[in-house]
């Protein structure tokens, strides 16, 4: 490769670096600038790849993804609205596993990962702040909504429970980098801070998914960090003890943890019966890829009164559209992410990357089980958010596994 292409390669990559940090500031505020910005990191990358004439980098994930790829471009001939499934391949899809190899390509370095958690913390804390401020004042700053919702926060997003999703992916990373080994004693301070801050604002937005996806996630680092355990005890005990202060929706909400008796609860109930009909209909390949709503007033009841919507349930939604055969594809990503994640955790001593790779880990592990009673995953922002985590924790993977043959040091 001739200097002027090495040049150009050089510039590519800075720009889609540049782009990954502007989508983890903005991702909370404006989906039209994160979908801007990756559509930007995509071609810088596939340009630089090009000009490099290198092939599609080696991840863990690599048959997962290509496995469940092709299973979506099948589904496009057996849809029963092929245009639409088309249209969600090449928009939603595609972009996403494209930008999951442009982040685990290209953040591979430790000055970069730190710059990039660096601006993810900084939105974070902005957008915990807006949400204290919408709870006292009724309006957020970010994107001066009205309150929607009375006895619940969302600060920018658009539900509480989006907002709280992208919190229990948030908190993991506070959690890690405080346990880590810092010369500088104040950064402990600063990310105890946030986590509380976060923590504060994962109450008030009253979403149980998002409560139900935090639990595993802070299990799940505990497992490698045993004093965390006892930081958890005493969190437990702080919100029990404070029960008594909390706004009567809230104290209702913790009470009624396991209740699932409420409006919001019996409408999933109704939404997952129709997506199990969708789903016996067409077991194998589905209804087609982004079909879903196309085809859910031919299997809900006749009465129901909200309309088209999403599946609230992600799993069942993608074996509605793709099939057991798709279902399995997606699940298979999954499973390398954790297989391949939890044997470095086991194999590597604690350095700066192994706690990025545990707080990814934990992050998707909350992931998959909010994954299970909300939209999240067809959402630009928070489906953005999943292949964000995913593509750090496997660019973490390969800085530790960089070490082991003695290559450049990330």
């Amino acid at each position: 490769m001739n200097s002027i292409k090495i040049k150009i390669a050089l510039v590519c990559d800075t720009i889609a670096f540049i782009s990954l940090c502007a989508i983890a500031f903005f991702l909370p505020i404006s989906k039209a600038i994160i979908e801007s910005f990756s559509i930007v990191a995509i071609v810088a990358y596939i340009t630089r790849k090009l000009l490099s004439r290198e092939n599609v980098p080696e991840t863990a994930l690599n048959y997962g993804i290509l496995a469940y790829a092709v299973v979506c471009v099948v589904s496009i001939f057996f849809s029963s609205n092929s245009i639409l499934s088309a249209r969600t391949f090449f928009l939603k899809t595609l972009q996403g596993i494209l930008l999951f190899f442009t982040i685990a390509e290209t953040l591979p370095s430790g000055k970069r990962v730190k710059i990039l958690l660096s601006i993810l913390f900084t939105s974070s804390f902005v957008l915990g702040i807006d949400g204290i401020y919408q709870y006292f004042t009724r309006v957020d700053f970010i994107r001066h909504r009205p309150r929607i919702f009375e006895d619940r926060i969302y600060a920018s997003f658009v539900t509480p429970n989006s907002f709280g999703c992208y919190i229990a992916m948030v908190l993991p990373f506070t959690l890690t980098h405080f346990f880590m080994k810092i010369r500088l004693k104040i950064s402990k301070i600063v990310y105890l801070t946030l986590f509380l801050l976060l923590f504060t604002c994962l109450l008030l937005t009253m979403s149980r998914g998002a409560w139900f996806a935090f639990l595993p996630s802070v299990i799940f680092i505990a497992i490698w960090i045993r004093p965390l355990s006892v930081f958890l005890l005493a969190i437990a005990i702080l919100v029990i003890a404070l029960q008594p202060f909390y706004p009567p929706y809230l104290r209702e909400r913790l009470r009624s943890f396991f209740i699932f008796t409420d409006t919001s609860s019996i409408d999933r109930k109704i939404i997952w019966q129709a997506g199990w009909k969708m789903f016996l209909s067409k077991p194998w390949l589905g209804v087609g890829l982004g079909a879903f709503m196309f085809n859910f007033k031919k299997f809900v009841v006749e009465n129901y009164p909200s309309g088209i919507v999403y599946a609230h349930n992600c799993y069942l939604q993608m074996a509605s559209e793709i099939g057991i055969i798709g279902l399995l594809t997606f699940l298979s990503i999954l499973f390398s992410f954790f297989y391949h994640g939890i044997k470095i955790l086991n194999t590597h001593d604690k350095n700066y990357f192994w706690y990025i790779l545990l707080a990814s880990q934990a992050a998707i592990v909350g992931y998959c089980v909010q994954m299970g009673v909300d939209t999240i995953l067809y959402s630009l922002d928070l489906g953005m958010l999943f292949w964000l985590i995913m593509g750090i924790g496997v660019a973490a993977m390969k800085c530790l596994e960089a070490k082991d043959k003695k290559a450049v040091p990330c």
